[in-house]
């Protein structure tokens, strides 16, 4: 491999990785602000149609809707159906944390 190459790959890669660096999550305060624009019916809790305006529009149709259930039941606590803001702004936990 030439020096030339190696050196090639490394441009590429660091000016590549900011573009598929992971997002930082988002605040609490953030989350907060998610929850209060996707509760359409000001209820003062989601719905799972109403979870789904949260995800970033680019994403909302690549994610099936079997995805978007498990997401939305690991975030109902008290399994009611419906996520509260303290249900939805909580971190999430990994399966089986």
């Amino acid at each position: 491999m030439s020096i030339k190459y190696l050196v090639l790959v490394a441009g590429v890669a660091a000016f590549a990785a900011p573009a598929i660096a992971q997002r930082t999550p988002p605040t609490p305060e953030e989350r907060a602000a998610q929850f209060d624009a996707a509760d359409a019916d000001k209820s003062g809790d989601l719905t799972l149609a109403e979870m789904k305006t949260t995800l970033p529009e680019q994403f909302r149709d690549q994610v099936p809707d079997d995805r978007l259930q498990m997401m939305f039941e690991r975030r109902d606590a008290d399994k009611d159906g419906k996520l509260s803001k303290a249900e939805f702004t909580a971190p999430m936990q990994r399966p089986g944390q």
